[in-house]
């Protein structure tokens, strides 16, 4: 009997003890599960959209502008699949980025409404709504007002010919082209995507391009044309030319100066330079152009129609060597005048030119084309 309440007495202070660490590791592993589950079940965010582009844009706000188109730039945040962006109800594709969405909104005058839409599985899951005013730019309609056009460059040089057109190779053409592209597009307000150049090329590349340039340039644009190479005189038709890479001993292979001028007539631009580094390019004008040295006003000359030329020389043959086009660059290289007159930049290159050559330069307006005393004007870039 004494035996059996011992054996009881032992067994009930061996639960007693073990129960508070039994209660404790059942504690922890309750804590460890809550854990486990907290840490399996992130929390998931919703898909969003948001306009980057223009930053001024804003909901709730009138945006006011004077440009009739703008370029809206979204993005998604929180990207999941079977989504679509919409922006006045027309769906619109994503860029190569994926997340980014661009779409250009053409303003008409007044009001105008842009809803952008975010779209998942046909459900609308945000949209956002703009108001944009519209009005179009105020324009200048001072007389003395001159609207800015564009510079293009078209510069033509040739080095190499044919063996049997009896002309020799030359050497310095396109180099000089080459450096006179450079300066302009970086100190004059020439765009490099407008500066054309065709070297060693043929008669049909130059009627092409000048076609497509008659077609481009408007009212308000100025042109300059260089041409480097050969030059020939007709003694029959009194007529030059320009020899091209693929002219022969045949005149139907030449380039005449009746057909710069046609076109120089023909083109809507305001200004129109030509400077012709070869024999016989002084054939252009009817007579030596007369060098007024009086002072005019720059506007005034930006707002008068030219047809300007500036040549290595006369009527005359010009050494092969002629060293015109290298001091027409550097004097364009060196000018520190905000805006400079072709008749100051024939004035810069004459006496070096005529120091070390055997001719004359020439400037003058081009004959019967339309010049009307106005002139074509170098203007600096902003540094």
């Amino acid at each position: 009997m004494k035996s059996s309440v011992l054996k009881f007495l032992i067994v009930a202070l061996i639960l007693a003890i073990a129960a508070p660490v039994i209660r404790s590791q059942e504690i922890k592993s309750e804590k460890v599960k809550v854990r486990v589950n907290t840490l399996s079940k992130p929390e998931v965010k919703a898909p969003d959209i948001q306009l980057l582009e223009p930053r001024t844009l804003k909901t709730g706000e009138t945006f006011m502008t004077d440009q009739q188109s703008l370029t809206l730039v979204m993005k998604i945040t929180n990207p999941a699949d079977n989504m679509k962006v919409l922006v006045n109800n027309v769906e619109i594709e994503p860029t190569a980025a994926g997340d980014l969405y661009t779409h250009t909104f053409t303003n008409i005058k007044g009001s105008n409404s842009v809803y952008i839409s975010l779209i998942r599985d046909g459900k609308e899951i945000k949209d956002l709504a703009y108001s944009i005013l519209y009005t179009e730019p105020v324009r200048n309609l001072s007389p003395f007002a001159v609207q800015e056009g564009k510079y293009y460059a078209l510069i033509i040089a040739n080095n190499s010919y044919k063996a049997e057109s009896g002309m020799m190779n030359l050497q310095r053409p396109v180099q000089d082209a080459t450096a006179l592209r450079e300066v302009l597009a970086t100190r004059y307000t020439f765009d490099r995507t407008n500066i054309m150049t065709l070297y060693d090329r043929s008669k049909l590349d130059v009627e092409v391009t000048l076609e497509e340039l008659q077609k481009k340039l408007l009212p308000e644009d100025n042109l300059l044309i260089f041409y480097a190479g050969h030059g020939i005189m007709d003694q029959e038709s009194d007529l030059g030319y320009w020899l091209l890479s693929d002219a022969t001993r045949s005149r139907v292979t030449w380039l005449s100066n009746s057909n710069i001028t046609d076109f120089i007539k023909a083109c809507k631009a305001r200004h129109i330079l030509l400077i012709a580094d070869a024999c016989y390019s002084g054939s252009i004008y009817t007579s030596r152009g007369m060098l007024d040295n009086a002072s005019s006003a720059i506007v005034d000359l930006l707002k008068s129609k030219s047809r300007k030329a500036i040549t290595s020389g006369g009527t005359t043959e010009v050494v092969d060597e002629s060293i015109f086009a290298q001091v027409l660059v550097d004097k364009l290289k060196l000018n520190t005048e905000q805006y400079l007159r072709s008749l100051e930049l024939y004035n810069l290159i004459q006496k070096p030119v005529m120091a070390n050559g055997v001719t004359s330069p020439r400037w003058g307006p081009i004959s019967n084309v339309g010049d009307d005393n106005g002139d074509f004007i170098f203007i600096l870039r902003e540094q």
